[in-house]
C-alpha cells in the first residue's frame, strides 16, 4: 500500500493534493473533496473522540449537511455565514472557515472589473476606466467616502454557472442607492445592469480631459506668492514714512549780464 500525505488543496478547493514523498512540496495524486469524503473523516473523528476524551477540538464539524464546496457556493452567492450556517446545522465558526477563500476571490473579481471600462449606446467607450468613473461621479454629487468606505461600499456575488456581479452601495439626498454591473472573467467585459450604473459608470472625454487640467492649474496657482505680495503690499501701506531728510539750498551765481553790442548803422542808400 502506497503512503500518501496531504500538501494542500487545489485553488478551487475541489480536490486535495497529495504526494507519495516524505517531504515532497509537489503533489503526484489528487483527491475529490465531495460528500463521502467528508462523511468518512466525520465518521471517523466521532470514533476517535469515543476512544479518546481529550480529542475535543475536531477538523471536521459533524453532521454537515453541505460539503465545503457547497458552503462555498452559498456564500459567494451572497448569503452569509450565519444562514448557510443554520442551513447547515454546523456552528458559524464552521462555516467561516471557508469563507476566507470566498473573500480573497471577491477582491480579485472587485479589481478586475474596476481597471475595465464601461460602453455607453451612441457614445462609446468611457473615457475613464470604473473605478475611477465611479470616483470621480461621486464627486460631482458631492458625495463624500474615504478610501476604506469606498472599498467597503463594493461586493460582488455569482451564481453557480452564471456571471459576477458587481454592486456598489451609497447614500445620497438620505436615500441609499445600489449601482449594479455584469461582469464576465472570460470575455473581460463589464455591462451595466441599471440606469445607475451606466450614469456613475461612464465619464465622457471632454469631461475627462477638463479634469485632468485643473490639477495642474490649481499647482501653478498655488505656487505663486500672490498672498504674500497683497500682505507686503498692506504692510507697506499701513507703514508711517519717515520724513525726507531737508535739502541745503544751493545757492546759486548771478548770470553776468552781457554787455550791449553797439551796431553799426547801415549807410543809407541814396
Amino acid at each position: 500500500m502506497i503512503k500518501l500525505r496531504v500538501v494542500g488543496a487545489s485553488a478551487d478547493n475541489e480536490k486535495l493534493i497529495l504526494s507519495n514523498k516524505p517531504r515532497g512540496k509537489h503533489g503526484s495524486h489528487v483527491l475529490a473533496i465531495d460528500r463521502r469524503l467528508v462523511g468518512v473523516l466525520e465518521d471517523v473523528f466521532d470514533e476517535r473522540r469515543k476512544a479518546r476524551k481529550d480529542l475535543v477540538e475536531l477538523p471536521v464539524r459533524s453532521r454537515s449537511k453541505f460539503s465545503p464546496p457547497e458552503i462555498q457556493r452559498q456564500l459567494r452567492a451572497g448569503l452569509p455565514p450565519d444562514q448557510v450556517a443554520t442551513a447547515a446545522g454546523v456552528d458559524v465558526d464552521y462555516v467561516e472557515r471557508f469563507y476566507q477563500p470566498v473573500l480573497y476571490e471577491r477582491v480579485e473579481i472587485i479589481n478586475d472589473a474596476q481597471a475595465l471600462f464601461v460602453e455607453k449606446q451612441r457614445l462609446g467607450m468611457s473615457a475613464l476606466s470604473l473605478g475611477d468613473s465611479v470616483e470621480m461621479n461621486l464627486r460631482a454629487r458631492r458625495v463624500v467616502l474615504d478610501d476604506d468606505a469606498f472599498a467597503a461600499a463594493w461586493n460582488a456575488t455569482r451564481e453557480e454557472g452564471e456571471p459576477w456581479v458587481l454592486s456598489f452601495k451609497f447614500p445620497f439626498r438620505g436615500r441609499s442607492h445600489v449601482a449594479r454591473w455584469e461582469f464576465d472573467p472570460r470575455t473581460r467585459e463589464v455591462t451595466p445592469l441599471n440606469k445607475l450604473a451606466l450614469d456613475i459608470g461612464w465619464v465622457a472625454p471632454a469631461r475627462a480631459a477638463a479634469a485632468s487640467r485643473k490639477p495642474r492649474a490649481k499647482a501653478k496657482r498655488a505656487s505663486k506668492p500672490a498672498p504674500k505680495r497683497k500682505a507686503a503690499a498692506k504692510k507697506k501701506g499701513t507703514a508711517r514714512r519717515k520724513p525726507a531728510a531737508k535739502r541745503k539750498p544751493v545757492k546759486r551765481k548771478p548770470a553776468a549780464r552781457r554787455k550791449p553790442v553797439k551796431r553799426k548803422a547801415a549807410k543809407r542808400r541814396r
